[in-house]
């Protein structure tokens, strides 16, 4: 899904990417193919002796990480849903977001579930940092809990049944506007790969 993402907005080259909840490691990989310095962390080592895993932290944790202290610093990252450390915790992905907006230079992207825009949290979250865009993924990944991946086996990203999609801030950029000067986030759609040809393809200018 990464992929895809990179498919439709344009990212700076001279920044540095983090995933702080890196799990597999997927995001850094695919950034780190298409020429970005790409890293990842996370609060647990699933991905332990990873050439570009930077170590275990945690992203609302206390002490900041190295890498979010350094300079231009993009973060692109799949954040935590609802749970963590098998419990339930209200409002995590907003925490993460929240704390990924604080920390970086430049973009922030979340790989979100759809239905995740519609509460009056995201409202209060929205009016106070409203993205750039919110752009929506036509196909139907599946996604599971990083913890239960390896008891999934092969079978752990077959049959998708959540729409996702990717809401991408910008720290440099001020928000679109309505008639109104109320700042909203406009919505894309991103094709299945078999109907998006390169020369068709959206691109967001950075």
């Amino acid at each position: 899904m990464t992929h895809r993402l990179l498919d439709m907005i344009a990212l700076e080259s001279d920044v540095t990417y983090l995933d702080p909840c890196c799990g597999q490691m997927h995001i850094p990989e695919t950034l780190t193919e298409r020429g970005f310095n790409a890293y990842g962390t996370d609060l647990f080592a699933r991905a332990a002796g990873h050439r570009l895993f930077m170590g275990e932290h945690d992203l609302l944790g206390d002490q900041r990480h190295l890498l979010e202290a350094g300079g231009g610093l993009s973060i692109i990252f799949n954040p935590p849903f609802s749970f963590q450390n098998g419990r339930l915790v209200r409002g995590l992905a907003e925490k993460c977001i929240r704390r990924a907006l604080s920390i970086a230079t430049h973009k922030v992207c979340a790989l979100l579930p759809l239905k995740w825009l519609a509460s009056e949290g995201r409202y209060c979250l929205f009016t106070d940092e409203t993205p750039i865009g919110v752009w929506i993924l036509c196909e139907r990944p599946s996604m599971p809990p990083g913890n239960i991946i390896e008891q999934l086996g092969d079978n752990a990203y077959d049959h998708g049944k959540i729409d996702y999609m990717w809401v991408v801030w910008d720290k440099r950029r001020a928000p679109m506007t309505d008639f109104e000067g109320r700042p909203f986030a406009p919505t894309f759609w991103i094709p299945p790969r078999d109907k998006a040809p390169a020369e068709k393809q959206l691109r967001l200018a950075a």
